[in-house]
Protein backbone atom coordinates (compact mmCIF):
# COMPACT_ATOMS: atom_id res chain seq x y z
CA UNK A 1 0.00 0.00 0.00
CA UNK A 2 1.33 3.38 -0.78
CA UNK A 3 2.36 5.73 1.99
CA UNK A 4 -0.07 8.46 1.08
CA UNK A 5 -2.92 5.99 0.86
CA UNK A 6 -2.20 4.48 4.36
CA UNK A 7 -2.03 8.10 6.20
CA UNK A 8 -5.10 8.74 4.05
CA UNK A 9 -6.76 5.37 5.82
CA UNK A 10 -5.52 6.03 9.07
CA UNK A 11 -7.03 9.49 9.19
CA UNK A 12 -10.32 8.59 8.33
CA UNK A 13 -10.31 6.02 11.06
CA UNK A 14 -8.61 8.46 13.57
CA UNK A 15 -11.83 11.36 12.40
CA UNK A 16 -14.33 8.41 12.91
CA UNK A 17 -12.77 7.56 16.47
CA UNK A 18 -10.96 3.75 15.90
CA UNK A 19 -7.74 3.97 17.31
CA UNK A 20 -4.78 2.13 15.97
CA UNK A 21 -2.60 -0.25 17.06
CA UNK A 22 0.32 1.20 18.80
CA UNK A 23 3.44 0.06 16.73
CA UNK A 24 5.39 -2.55 17.80
CA UNK A 25 2.43 -4.13 19.90
CA UNK A 26 2.26 -7.08 17.89
CA UNK A 27 4.62 -10.11 19.05
CA UNK A 28 5.39 -13.48 17.34
CA UNK A 29 6.22 -16.30 19.14
CA UNK A 30 6.87 -19.00 17.45
CA UNK A 31 4.15 -20.16 14.87
CA UNK A 32 1.92 -17.66 17.40
CA UNK A 33 1.45 -13.93 17.19
CA UNK A 34 -0.45 -11.94 19.61
CA UNK A 35 -2.76 -10.48 19.56
CA UNK A 36 -4.19 -11.93 16.39
CA UNK A 37 -4.00 -15.53 17.88
CA UNK A 38 -5.57 -14.82 21.34
CA UNK A 39 -8.63 -14.30 19.71
CA UNK A 40 -11.42 -16.64 18.86
CA UNK A 41 -12.52 -17.98 15.41
CA UNK A 42 -16.02 -18.70 13.74
CA UNK A 43 -14.03 -22.00 11.18
CA UNK A 44 -13.34 -23.76 14.67
CA UNK A 45 -13.56 -24.48 18.41
CA UNK A 46 -11.71 -22.08 20.89
CA UNK A 47 -10.88 -23.17 24.48
CA UNK A 48 -9.90 -20.60 27.18
CA UNK A 49 -9.08 -22.57 29.88
CA UNK A 50 -6.82 -23.10 33.08
CA UNK A 51 -6.83 -22.39 36.99
CA UNK A 52 -5.62 -20.56 39.92
CA UNK A 53 -4.21 -21.78 42.84
CA UNK A 54 -4.96 -18.92 45.78
CA UNK A 55 -3.71 -18.78 49.11
CA UNK A 56 -5.01 -15.67 50.71
CA UNK A 57 -3.98 -13.09 53.46
CA UNK A 58 -6.00 -15.13 56.04
CA UNK A 59 -3.92 -18.46 55.31
CA UNK A 60 -7.01 -19.79 53.32
CA UNK A 61 -6.47 -22.28 50.06
CA UNK A 62 -8.88 -22.13 46.99
CA UNK A 63 -8.71 -23.44 43.27
CA UNK A 64 -10.19 -21.42 40.55
CA UNK A 65 -11.27 -23.33 37.41
CA UNK A 66 -11.66 -21.48 34.05
CA UNK A 67 -13.52 -22.29 31.23
CA UNK A 68 -14.37 -19.72 28.50
CA UNK A 69 -14.93 -21.58 25.14
CA UNK A 70 -17.00 -21.23 21.81
CA UNK A 71 -17.59 -23.44 19.23
CA UNK A 72 -17.97 -22.04 16.00
CA UNK A 73 -18.09 -18.04 17.42
CA UNK A 74 -20.93 -19.25 19.89
CA UNK A 75 -19.90 -19.01 23.51
CA UNK A 76 -20.14 -21.80 26.33
CA UNK A 77 -19.00 -21.20 29.50
CA UNK A 78 -18.54 -21.94 33.11
CA UNK A 79 -16.20 -21.96 36.37
CA UNK A 80 -15.78 -23.39 38.76
CA UNK A 81 -14.32 -22.55 42.97
CA UNK A 82 -13.37 -24.82 45.15
CA UNK A 83 -12.86 -23.99 48.67
CA UNK A 84 -10.25 -26.43 50.91
CA UNK A 85 -11.20 -25.18 53.82
CA UNK A 86 -14.24 -23.89 55.95
CA UNK A 87 -17.87 -24.68 55.63
CA UNK A 88 -17.86 -25.59 52.02
CA UNK A 89 -14.91 -27.71 52.21
CA UNK A 90 -15.07 -30.60 50.46
CA UNK A 91 -17.33 -28.76 47.56
CA UNK A 92 -18.06 -26.81 44.57
CA UNK A 93 -19.00 -23.46 43.94
CA UNK A 94 -20.24 -23.43 40.72
CA UNK A 95 -20.67 -20.27 38.51
CA UNK A 96 -24.57 -19.81 37.10
CA UNK A 97 -23.30 -20.88 33.71
CA UNK A 98 -22.06 -24.18 33.19
CA UNK A 99 -23.27 -27.45 32.27
CA UNK A 100 -25.08 -29.83 34.34
CA UNK A 101 -22.94 -32.92 34.14
CA UNK A 102 -20.31 -30.93 35.55
CA UNK A 103 -22.07 -29.83 38.50
CA UNK A 104 -23.51 -26.63 37.68
CA UNK A 105 -27.16 -25.62 37.77
CA UNK A 106 -27.79 -26.38 34.38
CA UNK A 107 -31.34 -24.13 33.98
CA UNK A 108 -29.54 -21.45 32.48
CA UNK A 109 -29.50 -22.17 28.63
CA UNK A 110 -30.92 -18.92 26.65
CA UNK A 111 -30.43 -15.96 29.36
CA UNK A 112 -26.49 -16.12 29.79
CA UNK A 113 -25.23 -14.93 26.14
CA UNK A 114 -21.18 -15.25 25.84
CA UNK A 115 -19.35 -12.89 23.58
CA UNK A 116 -15.58 -13.83 22.56
CA UNK A 117 -13.74 -11.63 20.16
CA UNK A 118 -12.67 -12.06 16.88
CA UNK A 119 -9.38 -10.64 15.23
CA UNK A 120 -9.81 -7.61 13.25
CA UNK A 121 -7.37 -8.20 10.29
CA UNK A 122 -6.81 -4.11 9.51
CA UNK A 123 -6.64 -3.48 13.41
CA UNK A 124 -5.21 -5.47 16.40
CA UNK A 125 -6.80 -5.19 19.36
CA UNK A 126 -6.73 -6.57 22.91
CA UNK A 127 -8.98 -10.24 23.39
CA UNK A 128 -11.79 -9.95 25.40
CA UNK A 129 -14.30 -12.56 26.01
CA UNK A 130 -17.44 -11.39 28.03
CA UNK A 131 -20.66 -13.89 29.94
CA UNK A 132 -23.73 -11.53 30.31
CA UNK A 133 -26.83 -12.25 31.97
CA UNK A 134 -29.68 -11.30 29.81
CA UNK A 135 -32.33 -11.60 33.33
CA UNK A 136 -30.16 -9.36 35.16
CA UNK A 137 -29.96 -6.15 33.07
CA UNK A 138 -26.99 -8.03 30.89
CA UNK A 139 -24.71 -8.15 34.12
CA UNK A 140 -21.11 -8.93 32.84
CA UNK A 141 -20.82 -12.15 35.49
CA UNK A 142 -18.07 -13.42 33.46
CA UNK A 143 -14.88 -12.05 31.95
CA UNK A 144 -11.55 -12.64 30.85
CA UNK A 145 -9.68 -9.85 28.99
CA UNK A 146 -5.93 -8.64 28.49
CA UNK A 147 -5.84 -5.37 29.70
CA UNK A 148 -2.81 -3.84 27.72
CA UNK A 149 -1.07 -4.20 23.95
CA UNK A 150 1.93 -2.77 25.38
CA UNK A 151 2.71 -6.05 27.99
CA UNK A 152 1.01 -9.35 28.71
CA UNK A 153 -1.17 -8.46 31.48
CA UNK A 154 -4.81 -9.84 31.86
CA UNK A 155 -8.08 -9.46 34.10
CA UNK A 156 -10.76 -11.99 35.09
CA UNK A 157 -13.81 -10.96 36.85
CA UNK A 158 -16.48 -13.64 37.73
CA UNK A 159 -19.75 -12.55 39.29
CA UNK A 160 -22.47 -14.43 40.01
CA UNK A 161 -25.32 -13.64 42.78
CA UNK A 162 -26.91 -17.11 42.63
CA UNK A 163 -23.68 -19.53 42.26
CA UNK A 164 -24.66 -22.97 42.85
CA UNK A 165 -23.41 -25.11 45.70
CA UNK A 166 -22.87 -28.34 44.46
CA UNK A 167 -23.57 -30.99 45.38
CA UNK A 168 -25.92 -29.56 48.42
CA UNK A 169 -27.70 -26.81 46.45
CA UNK A 170 -27.55 -23.56 47.74
CA UNK A 171 -27.53 -20.49 46.58
CA UNK A 172 -24.67 -18.02 47.36
CA UNK A 173 -22.71 -15.12 46.08
CA UNK A 174 -19.27 -15.61 44.64
CA UNK A 175 -17.31 -12.99 43.21
CA UNK A 176 -13.42 -13.45 42.24
CA UNK A 177 -11.10 -11.01 40.92
CA UNK A 178 -8.09 -11.75 39.43
CA UNK A 179 -5.60 -9.88 37.65
CA UNK A 180 -2.21 -11.69 36.36
CA UNK A 181 0.94 -10.87 34.68
CA UNK A 182 1.99 -13.37 32.26
CA UNK A 183 5.17 -14.77 31.70
CA UNK A 184 6.61 -14.68 28.19
CA UNK A 185 7.25 -15.95 25.79
CA UNK A 186 4.52 -18.77 26.53
CA UNK A 187 5.01 -22.67 26.24
CA UNK A 188 4.04 -23.40 22.69
CA UNK A 189 3.13 -26.71 22.32
CA UNK A 190 5.27 -29.19 19.88
CA UNK A 191 7.84 -26.11 20.63
CA UNK A 192 6.15 -23.78 18.05
CA UNK A 193 2.50 -24.05 19.44
CA UNK A 194 1.49 -25.14 15.82
CA UNK A 195 0.05 -27.87 17.36
CA UNK A 196 -2.96 -30.82 17.43
CA UNK A 197 -2.98 -33.62 19.41
CA UNK A 198 -0.20 -35.26 16.67
CA UNK A 199 -2.82 -36.34 14.72
CA UNK A 200 -2.07 -34.27 11.79
CA UNK A 201 1.42 -35.89 11.74
CA UNK A 202 0.26 -39.39 12.04
CA UNK A 203 -2.13 -38.56 8.50
CA UNK A 204 0.30 -36.26 6.83
CA UNK A 205 -2.08 -33.10 6.47
CA UNK A 206 -1.65 -29.53 7.10
CA UNK A 207 -3.22 -27.63 10.16
CA UNK A 208 -4.07 -24.68 11.25
CA UNK A 209 -4.78 -25.17 15.23
CA UNK A 210 -2.40 -24.04 17.69
CA UNK A 211 -2.16 -24.65 21.54
CA UNK A 212 -0.21 -22.28 24.34
CA UNK A 213 -0.22 -22.12 28.35
CA UNK A 214 0.68 -18.90 30.08
CA UNK A 215 1.60 -18.89 33.72
CA UNK A 216 1.60 -15.71 35.44
CA UNK A 217 4.69 -14.35 36.86
CA UNK A 218 2.93 -12.16 39.63
CA UNK A 219 -0.99 -12.47 40.82
CA UNK A 220 -3.13 -9.94 42.61
CA UNK A 221 -6.42 -10.25 43.15
CA UNK A 222 -9.27 -10.64 45.80
CA UNK A 223 -12.31 -13.82 46.63
CA UNK A 224 -15.02 -13.24 47.96
CA UNK A 225 -17.80 -16.05 49.26
CA UNK A 226 -21.37 -15.29 51.02
CA UNK A 227 -21.36 -17.51 53.95
CA UNK A 228 -24.08 -19.77 55.35
CA UNK A 229 -25.11 -17.43 57.96
CA UNK A 230 -25.45 -14.38 55.08
CA UNK A 231 -22.20 -13.03 55.27
CA UNK A 232 -19.27 -12.14 52.90
CA UNK A 233 -15.97 -13.73 53.10
CA UNK A 234 -13.76 -11.05 51.49
CA UNK A 235 -10.42 -12.31 50.80
CA UNK A 236 -7.37 -10.66 49.41
CA UNK A 237 -4.80 -12.47 47.36
CA UNK A 238 -1.51 -13.11 48.78
CA UNK A 239 0.68 -13.07 45.58
CA UNK A 240 3.94 -14.95 47.06
CA UNK A 241 1.99 -17.83 47.84
CA UNK A 242 -0.79 -17.83 44.55
CA UNK A 243 -0.18 -19.18 41.06
CA UNK A 244 -2.14 -19.10 38.20
CA UNK A 245 -2.32 -20.58 34.74
CA UNK A 246 -4.42 -20.30 31.42
CA UNK A 247 -4.29 -22.34 28.34
CA UNK A 248 -5.22 -21.32 24.80
CA UNK A 249 -6.10 -23.64 22.23
CA UNK A 250 -7.90 -23.52 18.57
CA UNK A 251 -8.91 -26.51 16.63
CA UNK A 252 -9.61 -25.51 13.27
CA UNK A 253 -12.34 -26.68 11.11
CA UNK A 254 -12.67 -28.98 9.00
CA UNK A 255 -9.22 -30.37 8.74
CA UNK A 256 -9.34 -31.30 12.86
CA UNK A 257 -12.40 -30.95 13.78
CA UNK A 258 -14.18 -32.58 12.53
CA UNK A 259 -12.33 -34.26 9.61
CA UNK A 260 -9.32 -35.26 11.23
CA UNK A 261 -10.76 -36.59 14.78
CA UNK A 262 -13.22 -38.66 12.92
CA UNK A 263 -10.38 -40.28 10.98
CA UNK A 264 -8.11 -41.21 13.68
CA UNK A 265 -11.20 -42.12 15.92
CA UNK A 266 -12.47 -44.31 13.20
CA UNK A 267 -9.46 -46.42 12.97
CA UNK A 268 -10.45 -48.03 16.28
CA UNK A 269 -13.95 -49.26 14.29
CA UNK A 270 -14.59 -52.84 14.65
CA UNK A 271 -17.63 -55.18 15.08
CA UNK A 272 -17.74 -54.73 18.52
CA UNK A 273 -16.43 -51.37 19.52
CA UNK A 274 -19.83 -49.69 20.13
CA UNK A 275 -20.72 -52.11 22.44
CA UNK A 276 -17.67 -51.94 24.51
CA UNK A 277 -17.55 -48.29 24.48
CA UNK A 278 -17.90 -47.03 27.81
CA UNK A 279 -17.05 -42.74 26.64
CA UNK A 280 -14.10 -41.15 27.02
CA UNK A 281 -11.63 -39.30 24.73
CA UNK A 282 -8.15 -40.11 23.08
CA UNK A 283 -5.97 -37.67 25.32
CA UNK A 284 -4.87 -37.01 29.08
CA UNK A 285 -3.58 -33.32 29.18
CA UNK A 286 -1.66 -31.86 31.83
CA UNK A 287 -0.47 -28.53 31.97
CA UNK A 288 2.29 -27.44 34.90
CA UNK A 289 3.75 -24.10 35.90
CA UNK A 290 7.06 -25.70 37.96
CA UNK A 291 6.91 -22.48 39.61
CA UNK A 292 11.37 -21.89 38.52
CA UNK A 293 10.35 -20.52 35.03
CA UNK A 294 10.22 -23.82 33.62
CA UNK A 295 6.85 -25.50 32.31
CA UNK A 296 5.72 -29.02 31.38
CA UNK A 297 3.17 -29.70 28.70
CA UNK A 298 2.44 -33.60 29.17
CA UNK A 299 -0.59 -34.92 26.50
CA UNK A 300 -0.63 -39.13 26.72
CA UNK A 301 -3.17 -40.22 23.54
CA UNK A 302 -4.52 -43.35 23.86
CA UNK A 303 -6.33 -45.10 20.67
CA UNK A 304 -7.13 -48.40 22.05
CA UNK A 305 -8.76 -50.95 19.66
CA UNK A 306 -6.58 -48.84 16.46
CA UNK A 307 -4.28 -52.68 16.09
CA UNK A 308 -7.89 -53.98 15.87
CA UNK A 309 -9.68 -51.19 14.10
CA UNK A 310 -11.56 -52.77 10.49
CA UNK A 311 -10.27 -49.92 8.76
CA UNK A 312 -7.52 -48.59 9.86
CA UNK A 313 -5.48 -50.11 7.10
CA UNK A 314 -7.16 -48.63 4.49
CA UNK A 315 -6.04 -45.21 5.87
CA UNK A 316 -2.32 -46.21 6.78
CA UNK A 317 -0.61 -47.31 10.08
CA UNK A 318 1.16 -44.32 10.89
CA UNK A 319 -1.36 -43.53 14.11
CA UNK A 320 -0.13 -45.17 16.98
CA UNK A 321 -2.25 -47.23 19.64
CA UNK A 322 -0.71 -45.14 21.88
CA UNK A 323 1.70 -41.95 22.30
CA UNK A 324 2.81 -39.04 24.96
CA UNK A 325 3.86 -35.89 23.47
CA UNK A 326 5.61 -33.41 25.53
CA UNK A 327 6.76 -30.42 25.71
CA UNK A 328 9.06 -28.18 28.14
CA UNK A 329 9.39 -25.02 27.99
CA UNK A 330 13.08 -24.13 29.46
CA UNK A 331 13.58 -20.71 32.43
CA UNK A 332 15.06 -19.05 29.32
CA UNK A 333 11.49 -18.87 27.50
CA UNK A 334 12.58 -21.37 24.64
CA UNK A 335 9.96 -24.55 24.26
CA UNK A 336 10.98 -27.85 23.26
CA UNK A 337 9.64 -31.24 22.17
CA UNK A 338 11.09 -34.03 23.65
CA UNK A 339 11.06 -36.95 22.22
CA UNK A 340 8.93 -40.05 23.71
CA UNK A 341 11.44 -42.27 23.63
CA UNK A 342 13.79 -40.29 26.32
CA UNK A 343 11.12 -40.07 28.71
CA UNK A 344 10.19 -41.98 31.54
CA UNK A 345 6.44 -41.18 32.08
CA UNK A 346 4.40 -43.74 34.81
CA UNK A 347 0.78 -44.00 35.77
CA UNK A 348 1.09 -44.47 39.32
CA UNK A 349 -2.73 -45.32 40.21
CA UNK A 350 -6.29 -44.65 39.12
CA UNK A 351 -9.08 -43.29 40.21
CA UNK A 352 -12.52 -45.33 39.87
CA UNK A 353 -15.13 -43.50 38.42
CA UNK A 354 -19.29 -45.21 38.41
CA UNK A 355 -22.32 -43.35 37.36
CA UNK A 356 -22.12 -40.23 35.21
CA UNK A 357 -18.22 -40.62 33.15
CA UNK A 358 -16.41 -37.17 32.39
CA UNK A 359 -16.29 -37.52 28.61
CA UNK A 360 -16.20 -34.72 25.99
CA UNK A 361 -19.35 -32.47 26.69
CA UNK A 362 -21.30 -35.87 26.12
CA UNK A 363 -23.28 -37.24 29.56
CA UNK A 364 -23.13 -40.64 29.20
CA UNK A 365 -22.90 -43.72 32.23
CA UNK A 366 -20.76 -46.05 32.90
CA UNK A 367 -17.60 -47.42 34.90
CA UNK A 368 -14.15 -44.84 34.08
CA UNK A 369 -10.87 -45.57 35.20
CA UNK A 370 -9.02 -42.16 35.01
CA UNK A 371 -5.50 -42.09 35.60
CA UNK A 372 -4.72 -40.17 38.89
CA UNK A 373 -0.74 -39.85 40.47
CA UNK A 374 1.62 -39.45 37.49
CA UNK A 375 5.66 -39.25 37.30
CA UNK A 376 7.65 -37.80 34.55
CA UNK A 377 11.13 -38.35 34.20
CA UNK A 378 14.12 -37.33 31.73
CA UNK A 379 17.71 -37.63 32.22
CA UNK A 380 18.93 -34.65 30.61
CA UNK A 381 20.14 -34.44 26.90
CA UNK A 382 20.16 -32.52 24.32
CA UNK A 383 17.09 -32.57 21.70
CA UNK A 384 16.55 -30.73 18.34
CA UNK A 385 14.23 -27.48 18.71
CA UNK A 386 12.27 -25.88 16.15
CA UNK A 387 14.75 -24.51 14.31
CA UNK A 388 16.41 -27.42 13.82
CA UNK A 389 19.17 -27.09 16.51
CA UNK A 390 20.18 -28.58 19.53
CA UNK A 391 18.97 -27.42 22.80
CA UNK A 392 20.90 -28.26 26.07
CA UNK A 393 17.89 -29.85 28.36
CA UNK A 394 18.56 -30.66 32.19
CA UNK A 395 17.99 -33.73 34.00
CA UNK A 396 13.74 -34.03 35.66
CA UNK A 397 12.03 -36.11 38.08
CA UNK A 398 8.43 -35.22 38.62
CA UNK A 399 5.85 -36.32 40.75
CA UNK A 400 2.00 -35.08 39.04
CA UNK A 401 -0.55 -35.32 42.10
CA UNK A 402 -3.92 -34.31 42.26
CA UNK A 403 -4.81 -31.52 44.87
CA UNK A 404 -7.63 -33.28 45.77
CA UNK A 405 -8.18 -36.36 47.66
CA UNK A 406 -9.02 -39.74 45.28
CA UNK A 407 -12.61 -39.37 46.73
CA UNK A 408 -13.02 -35.34 45.62
CA UNK A 409 -14.22 -34.11 44.04
CA UNK A 410 -18.39 -34.86 45.11
CA UNK A 411 -21.14 -35.70 42.71
CA UNK A 412 -24.66 -35.81 43.54
CA UNK A 413 -27.00 -38.69 43.24
CA UNK A 414 -27.63 -38.24 39.53
CA UNK A 415 -23.84 -38.53 38.92
CA UNK A 416 -23.26 -35.04 38.20
CA UNK A 417 -19.83 -33.32 38.95
CA UNK A 418 -16.82 -31.50 37.97
CA UNK A 419 -14.67 -34.93 37.48
CA UNK A 420 -12.79 -33.78 34.36
CA UNK A 421 -10.55 -31.25 35.14
CA UNK A 422 -8.35 -31.62 38.00
CA UNK A 423 -6.05 -29.47 39.63
CA UNK A 424 -2.28 -31.33 40.11
CA UNK A 425 0.40 -30.23 41.82
CA UNK A 426 4.41 -30.84 41.06
CA UNK A 427 6.87 -32.52 43.39
CA UNK A 428 10.48 -34.16 42.66
CA UNK A 429 13.40 -32.51 41.35
CA UNK A 430 13.97 -30.11 38.08
CA UNK A 431 17.77 -29.82 37.43
CA UNK A 432 18.67 -30.77 40.94
CA UNK A 433 16.70 -28.53 42.60
CA UNK A 434 13.49 -28.84 44.37
CA UNK A 435 9.86 -28.38 42.77
CA UNK A 436 6.77 -27.07 44.30
CA UNK A 437 4.66 -26.47 40.82
CA UNK A 438 0.74 -26.14 40.15
CA UNK A 439 -1.00 -26.67 36.88
CA UNK A 440 -4.47 -28.04 35.36
CA UNK A 441 -5.63 -31.07 33.80
CA UNK A 442 -8.02 -33.03 31.42
CA UNK A 443 -8.35 -36.70 31.77
CA UNK A 444 -10.63 -37.74 29.20
CA UNK A 445 -8.96 -41.31 28.73
CA UNK A 446 -11.04 -44.21 29.82
CA UNK A 447 -8.69 -46.87 31.01
CA UNK A 448 -11.59 -49.49 32.19
CA UNK A 449 -11.35 -52.74 30.52
CA UNK A 450 -7.58 -51.67 28.88
CA UNK A 451 -5.70 -51.51 32.35
CA UNK A 452 -3.41 -54.24 30.75
CA UNK A 453 -2.82 -52.56 27.73
CA UNK A 454 -1.72 -49.49 29.66
CA UNK A 455 1.97 -48.78 28.12
CA UNK A 456 2.67 -46.90 31.25
CA UNK A 457 1.22 -48.25 34.24
CA UNK A 458 3.63 -49.18 36.91
CA UNK A 459 1.76 -48.58 39.99
CA UNK A 460 5.17 -47.17 41.50
CA UNK A 461 6.22 -44.45 43.70
CA UNK A 462 6.45 -40.49 43.27
CA UNK A 463 9.69 -39.30 43.47
CA UNK A 464 11.96 -38.20 46.52
CA UNK A 465 12.38 -34.31 46.81
CA UNK A 466 15.77 -32.95 47.41
CA UNK A 467 15.71 -30.71 50.25
CA UNK A 468 18.26 -28.50 48.80
CA UNK A 469 19.70 -27.66 45.23
CA UNK A 470 22.05 -30.56 44.35
CA UNK A 471 20.80 -32.80 47.44
CA UNK A 472 20.06 -36.24 47.07
CA UNK A 473 16.48 -36.89 46.36
CA UNK A 474 16.23 -39.48 48.61
CA UNK A 475 14.46 -42.23 46.78
CA UNK A 476 16.06 -43.57 43.59
CA UNK A 477 13.62 -43.64 40.87
CA UNK A 478 11.43 -46.52 39.99
CA UNK A 479 12.96 -49.06 37.80
CA UNK A 480 9.63 -50.04 36.33
CA UNK A 481 7.89 -48.80 33.46
CA UNK A 482 5.67 -50.60 30.76
CA UNK A 483 6.70 -51.35 27.25
CA UNK A 484 4.78 -49.10 24.52
CA UNK A 485 4.78 -51.73 22.00
CA UNK A 486 2.49 -54.28 23.97
CA UNK A 487 -0.66 -51.94 23.65
CA UNK A 488 -3.94 -53.19 22.19
CA UNK A 489 -7.54 -53.82 23.49
CA UNK A 490 -8.91 -56.84 25.83
CA UNK A 491 -9.77 -60.51 24.40
CA UNK A 492 -13.64 -59.87 24.34
CA UNK A 493 -15.33 -62.86 25.73
CA UNK A 494 -17.54 -65.07 23.45
CA UNK A 495 -21.32 -63.99 24.49
CA UNK A 496 -23.41 -66.21 26.18
CA UNK A 497 -27.35 -66.09 27.16
CA UNK A 498 -27.48 -65.33 30.94
CA UNK A 499 -29.25 -62.51 32.55
CA UNK A 500 -30.61 -61.54 35.93
CA UNK A 501 -33.29 -59.00 36.23
CA UNK A 502 -35.13 -57.59 39.72
CA UNK A 503 -37.85 -55.84 39.45
CA UNK A 504 -40.50 -53.92 42.44
CA UNK A 505 -43.05 -55.12 42.42
CA UNK A 506 -42.08 -58.68 41.68
CA UNK A 507 -38.53 -59.89 42.31
CA UNK A 508 -36.85 -57.27 44.27
CA UNK A 509 -33.30 -58.82 44.43
CA UNK A 510 -31.76 -61.58 41.68
CA UNK A 511 -27.95 -62.91 42.23
CA UNK A 512 -25.87 -64.83 39.44
CA UNK A 513 -21.80 -65.73 38.45
CA UNK A 514 -21.26 -64.58 34.97
CA UNK A 515 -19.54 -66.43 32.66
CA UNK A 516 -19.13 -63.93 30.01
CA UNK A 517 -19.37 -60.43 29.49
CA UNK A 518 -22.54 -58.42 30.10
CA UNK A 519 -24.32 -54.86 30.31
CA UNK A 520 -26.53 -53.39 32.58
CA UNK A 521 -29.91 -51.75 31.54
CA UNK A 522 -32.39 -50.15 34.59
CA UNK A 523 -34.93 -47.78 35.11
CA UNK A 524 -36.12 -46.19 37.86
CA UNK A 525 -38.32 -42.68 38.77
CA UNK A 526 -35.58 -41.27 41.21
CA UNK A 527 -31.67 -41.90 42.05
CA UNK A 528 -30.98 -44.73 44.15
CA UNK A 529 -34.02 -46.63 42.94
CA UNK A 530 -32.16 -49.63 42.32
CA UNK A 531 -28.45 -50.77 42.58
CA UNK A 532 -25.83 -53.38 41.05
CA UNK A 533 -23.31 -54.98 43.94
CA UNK A 534 -19.95 -56.43 41.41
CA UNK A 535 -17.80 -58.69 43.49
CA UNK A 536 -14.89 -59.42 41.47
CA UNK A 537 -11.87 -62.16 42.12
CA UNK A 538 -8.95 -59.97 42.75
CA UNK A 539 -10.57 -56.47 43.69
CA UNK A 540 -10.74 -55.93 47.48
CA UNK A 541 -13.95 -53.45 46.93
CA UNK A 542 -16.96 -54.58 45.36
CA UNK A 543 -18.21 -52.38 42.78
CA UNK A 544 -21.41 -50.47 43.62
CA UNK A 545 -23.33 -49.50 40.55
CA UNK A 546 -26.44 -46.76 42.01
CA UNK A 547 -29.26 -46.27 39.58
CA UNK A 548 -28.98 -42.44 38.63
CA UNK A 549 -32.83 -41.94 38.18
CA UNK A 550 -34.16 -42.44 34.93
CA UNK A 551 -33.15 -45.07 32.25
CA UNK A 552 -29.24 -45.87 32.40
CA UNK A 553 -27.45 -48.22 30.14
CA UNK A 554 -23.81 -49.76 30.89
CA UNK A 555 -22.11 -51.25 28.10
CA UNK A 556 -21.14 -54.47 27.27
CA UNK A 557 -17.83 -55.37 29.54
CA UNK A 558 -19.21 -53.88 32.90
CA UNK A 559 -19.97 -57.17 33.94
CA UNK A 560 -16.43 -59.71 33.58
CA UNK A 561 -16.86 -63.82 33.34
CA UNK A 562 -16.55 -64.51 37.10
CA UNK A 563 -18.22 -61.74 39.12
CA UNK A 564 -20.70 -62.06 41.40
CA UNK A 565 -23.83 -59.60 40.76
CA UNK A 566 -26.18 -59.15 42.79
CA UNK A 567 -29.06 -56.48 41.56
CA UNK A 568 -31.25 -54.96 43.90
CA UNK A 569 -34.41 -53.16 43.24
CA UNK A 570 -36.85 -50.51 45.51
CA UNK A 571 -40.48 -50.41 44.88
CA UNK A 572 -40.98 -48.56 41.14
CA UNK A 573 -38.26 -49.19 39.61
CA UNK A 574 -36.09 -52.29 37.75
CA UNK A 575 -32.82 -53.68 36.64
CA UNK A 576 -31.83 -56.38 34.28
CA UNK A 577 -27.75 -57.66 33.64
CA UNK A 578 -26.24 -59.71 31.79
CA UNK A 579 -27.07 -60.92 27.94
CA UNK A 580 -28.67 -60.67 25.82
CA UNK A 581 -29.53 -57.08 24.56
CA UNK A 582 -25.57 -55.97 25.59
CA UNK A 583 -23.41 -57.80 23.68
CA UNK A 584 -22.93 -59.39 20.36
CA UNK A 585 -21.84 -62.21 19.62
CA UNK A 586 -17.41 -62.70 19.60
CA UNK A 587 -15.52 -65.08 18.72
CA UNK A 588 -12.76 -64.04 21.50
CA UNK A 589 -8.84 -65.37 21.27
Amino acid sequence: MRRGVTLALLAALAAAGIAALPAGASTTYGDIEFPRDEHGHVDGWDFWWGAADLTTKSGNQYTVGIAFDALHGVGVTGHQIYPEQGPYEGRSIMTQDGPKEWGHEGNWAGRIVAIPSFNNPLFETPPVYQTLDAGAGFKDVGHWERTSLESEDYHLRLDHDTAWVHPTGEHVKAVVDLKPKMDSPPLLAGGTGNWWYGIPGFFDYESRSYQYMQAAKSLTGTLSIEQPDGSMLEEKVAPRKSRMLMVREYDASPEDLYAGLALAEGTQLSPTYAQYYHAGMPWELIFMDLDNDAQLMLSVLAFHETDEGTIAPLVGDEQPTYAALTTLRLPNGKSVAIPEEDLTIQHLNYKTIIGRVPTFWVALTGIWRQSWDYRVTYDGGRVEGPNGKMVKVPPFDLGLEPEWDIREPAVNAEGDGPTQRIPYEATGSYDGCPIDGFGFSELIINWYGYEDADPWYTGGNLPGIPKRCGAKPGKERDPNRGDPSIGGPPSNNPATAESCTAFNPGTPACEYIATSDGGIGGVAAAPGGWKVTITRPGVAEPIVIPSLGGFQTYQCGTITPGDTVLLEAEPSAGVMVGNPGFCIESTGE
